[in-house]
């Protein structure tokens, strides 16, 4: 109170020492006439006064338009904000309402003033609010609660309430966001997600079933192929001399194509295992895997000449079985295809793609078109135009080992310029 009644005669004498100024100055261009000394006094102090209210006069109005210039400026950003603005008592009786509130109900301005703001909130969110409103005033403090309104020939408004009581305790500001969008995509993420879990209930039981399925085709399919597989050993063994040559080669073909089905079989059940093997990581030599599957490839076909380049020292974090299966299937794929190069060789190595290893394995066998990459991967997909042996299951099986690893495979190659597999590592 001091410091303000000292700022206040401040003010003033600065006030009285404009106006003396202003006196002096206007009395030096004019001529004043002089009578006695009490009457010249009582004259100036009247033209101070007259001049302190003057200019105190200005101040007012230039303040004055100043607060009005300001006051259309905020009622402007007040009524036409993106969000609806309220004034509620302890009550819950709206005091006022920006324009934005007013449209997001659906009334006008006008019609808000005086009435309950229960009377917008659905029926099931009333008691709700009325916990919300003690709140705001027990707790003095900021609070948020979610709401649907009701509006007029409307679905109901659902909105976010931040509000905040005043100093007087008496009446709450209050801010409503409208997230009716927010609560739709919500819901439709609910649907979605009650869907996919459905689905995701359907593939596992489909999965018991393939998995059923697959023991059937072990067990019931592949007993009756090695029947008659040692049916014609047994025909070839006994009576070979006896049957016409004709004959005889039709036995083969016959014990030859039991054998490949039961082949197609293993595989099948293989591929159809990866994605119930469990992972089990652990530090690994990829360079040794490579050097012992390359070594089993001359082994099994001694006349081949094929180089192996594998660079030493390559190691990663995996499955170690399932990583054997990757290169072997890899590297016995560079062994078909380049079986007719001259001076065929095999690398594997390791490089950085995206700042992570990329390992790979690469041939100068006869490559292929980029336009059929999109195809490798998948379950019996043949390259047209190459005939090797197989099943085409060799790279889908591949994608799946490193989709479990948390990586990728992808093949590079241009036609007869030989072909590059690269595979990364989670």
């Amino acid at each position: 109170m001091v410091t303000d009644k000292n700022l206040l005669e401040g003010e003033a004498a600065e006030l009285r020492c404009r106006a003396e100024n202003y006196l002096i100055a206007q009395e030096a261009k004019e001529e004043v006439s002089r009578t006695d000394d009490e009457s010249r006094r009582l004259l100036h102090e009247l033209q101070v006064h007259q001049i302190e209210l003057e200019m105190q006069n200005a101040e007012l109005r230039q303040a004055r338009d100043e607060a009005e210039k300001a006051l259309v400026e905020y009622t402007d950003l007040y009524d036409f904000a993106p969000i609806g603005y309220l004034t509620i008592d302890r009550a819950g009786t709206i005091q006022g309402a920006n324009l934005t509130f007013a449209s997001l109900v659906g009334l006008e301005r006008s019609r808000l003033r005086g009435r309950h703001f229960g009377r917008f909130v659905s029926a099931e969110a009333r008691s709700s609010f009325t916990e919300f409103l003690e709140k705001i005033f027990t707790n003095k403090g900021k609070e948020v609660c979610e709401l649907a309104l009701l509006k007029a020939a409307s679905p109901p408004l659902f909105v976010l309430i931040e509000a905040v009581a005043d100093a007087s305790g008496q009446e709450c500001r209050a801010a409503i966001i409208d997230i009716s969008a927010r609560r739709q995509l919500e819901a439709e993420l609910e649907t979605v997600h009650a869907d996919l879990s459905a689905r995701a209930a359907e593939l596992e039981t489909a999965n018991i079933d393939l998995e059923a399925f697959n023991y059937s085709v072990s067990h019931d399919l592949r007993g009756p192929l090695t029947i008659v597989a040692g049916f014609c050993d047994v025909i070839d063994g006994v009576y070979g001399n006896q049957l016409p040559g004709e004959c005889r080669d039709y036995i083969r073909e016959i014990h030859d194509g039991a054998m490949c089905m039961n082949r197609i079989i293993e595989t099948l059940l293989k591929f159809s295992s990866v994605k119930r093997v469990e992972i089990l990581h652990k530090k690994l030599s990829l360079s040794k895997i490579a050097k012992d599957v390359a070594k089993g490839l001359h082994v099994a076909e001694p006349e081949r000449r094929v180089t192996f380049r594998i660079a030493p020292g390559i190691t990663a974090r995996g499955d170690a079985e399932l990583l054997r299966l990757v290169l072997d299937n890899l590297i016995g794929n560079a062994w078909k295809y380049c079986g007719k190069e001259e001076k065929a060789f095999i690398e594997f190595g390791v490089t950085e793609v995206d700042g992570k290893p990329a390992y790979f394995v690469r041939d100068n066998g006869p490559g292929f078109d980029m336009a059929l990459a999109a195809k490798l991967f998948l379950p019996f997909q043949r390259l047209p135009g190459i005939k090797v042996a197989g099943h085409g299951i060799g790279l889908a099986t591949v994608d799946r080992i490193i989709s479990r690893h948390g990586g990728k495979v992808w093949a590079e190659s241009k036609p007869r310029e030989g072909a590059t597999f690269y595979f990364t590592l989670g």
